[in-house]
């Protein structure tokens, strides 16, 4: 089974955000981005409302591809792979709870970033609805596209 080495786990630690892709039984595809809480070992770590699409597509299919970029080379990864709805017990309030922790981190750059630059910005404090669910997502395969095209691929 494919698992995160070091370097994508240093890449997934600066990213808030990474697009997750599902499809619904209807056969639309619906690709947005999602709070990343963690990415480590064999699985990724997101978090979501209840109500939205992805997880309401996930329920019917639980197929999911995840993307993200590493801005400093320019190299794009995908993680495909099988995903888990949690919505309560240890990992759900463990992920929460560190998520509380990161939301506090994410506020304060940006208050930061605000002070030092002078860049406004309509809200500094982090609001999240109390609706949410983890999805974990146990990785398959892991594809690298490089700057020039070339694609590197490793699966089970």
């Amino acid at each position: 089974m494919p698992k995160i080495n070091e370097k994508l786990e240093e890449i997934l630690k600066k990213r808030e955000f990474v697009s997750i892709a599902t499809v619904g039984k209807d056969g639309q595809p619906n690709s947005v981005p999602k709070f990343l809480f963690r990415g480590k070992g064999a699985f990724l770590y997101l978090l979501d409302y209840v109500a939205g699409k992805t997880i309401l597509n996930l329920r019917e299919n639980p197929r999911a591809s995840v993307s993200f970029m590493d801005l400093d080379t320019l190299e794009a990864y995908r993680m495909n792979g099988t995903a888990h709805i949690i919505e309560k017990g240890p990992v759900f309030d463990a992920v929460l709870k560190g998520w509380d922790q990161k939301l506090v981190q994410l506020a304060t750059d940006r208050v930061i970033e605000a002070v030092r630059t002078g860049k406004k910005r309509g809200h500094y404090e982090m609001e999240m609805t109390e609706h949410l669910a983890v999805i974990k997502v146990r990785i398959e395969s892991v594809i690298k596209i490089g700057r020039r095209g070339d694609i590197w691929k490793e699966t089970n």
